[in-house]
């Protein structure tokens, strides 16, 4: 089996080698392992699991070593740190948080746009920031600059361990004041209830990035965005792999939980839908419903404006990540 990296800005997965239906969407530097060829189509596992075809072109083929690299996001383990990279280059890699970014010719606002990136996606980042700005290298190779607090460094973040089959991240700055780290974990496996609420609060900022944002069927970028896609990318970008499509899969960190327990960030399930919950009876998902079309918030409550009773009336589990 071959392996390799999405170098294309973003590619879309298909059901079929026509072409007919979109399932999923794939972004720059994600890992994926290549299965058959028909065409000039590839059959592709991305590394959470879910597979489709995927135009040839969008994929480089790479050695082993590379992949372990660029697929350390949400696997649980540590960036190995005498990568054959980084014995020929001082490089990390990274993942970009805002919702789109350009890599630039030079460390200036003016510079040529050489390349434009959504969250989520992974690049490398070529020794330390200066003056602000990280040069990096993406998957497809093109080398240039970002602003450095447009990344996620692997070194930069505090590594959450919530539960023997999930762990998370939250940026250091988040859990750090005045260059201590106030919010320890009590005991190895154990999340302390602080913790919790900076992961759920995270989660639910990277989520509601996406509010106005149309709805893609199958997308996961700011660009365009479903109710499934919404969800996955909100946890993947706290480094968690949760099931891309609605529903509760084996295999996957996302459990069942009474809905009186439910708690902001945990996912309520609907018929072919799926939403984040965000407290008070309100929640956050992604919509084709043709009054909004887009990510927006709405209400389980009956009273309110934003009331979606069609839902509201259709919710049949709530899942969490956490014990």
């Amino acid at each position: 089996m071959e392996i390799g990296i999405v170098c294309a800005r973003s590619a879309f997965l298909y059901g079929d080698t026509q072409c007919s239906s979109v399932t999923d969407e794939v972004l720059s530097g994600w890992p994926v392992r290549i299965h058959r060829k028909c065409g000039g189509l590839l059959e592709i596992v991305t590394h959470y699991g879910y597979g489709g075809w995927v135009n040839g072109s969008a994929i480089r083929r790479v050695l082993p070593e590379e992949y372990g690299f660029w697929g350390f996001w949400g696997s649980g383990n540590v960036v190995p740190r005498t990568s054959f990279f980084q014995c020929r280059e001082c490089l990390e890699p990274a993942i970009l948080c805002k919702g789109i970014t350009d890599i630039l010719s030079g460390p200036k606002v003016q510079a040529h746009i050489l390349s434009t990136l959504f969250m989520g996606s992974t690049v490398l980042a070529v020794g330390e920031p200066q003056d602000g700005w990280q040069q990096v290298k993406a998957a497809g190779e093109i080398c240039g600059f970002v602003p450095s607090c447009s990344l996620l460094r692997y070194s930069h973040m505090e590594k959450i361990h919530i539960s023997k089959e999930t762990d998370g991240f939250i940026p250091s700055c988040s859990l750090m004041r005045g260059g201590k780290n106030v919010i320890p974990q009590k005991e190895p496996g154990e999340i302390t209830p602080e913790t919790e609420r900076l992961l759920r609060s995270s989660i639910l900022r990277y989520a509601e990035s996406y509010l106005g944002t149309q709805y893609r069927w199958g997308g996961k970028s700011h660009a365009g965005i479903d109710c499934s896609g919404l969800a996955f990318m909100a946890y993947y970008m706290c480094g968690i792999l949760i099931y891309r499509d609605a529903a509760i899969a084996d295999g996957y960190p996302v459990h069942e939980i009474p809905s009186s327990q439910m708690k902001p960030a945990d996912l309520l399930y609907f018929p072919g839908h799926v939403a984040l919950y965000l407290g008070d009876g309100r929640f956050i998902h992604a919509t084709g419903n043709l009054k909004t079309f887009g990510c927006t918030i709405n209400s389980l409550n009956a009273g309110d404006p934003d009331y979606r009773g069609d839902l509201a009336e259709s919710l049949i589990a709530v899942g969490s990540i956490f014990p």
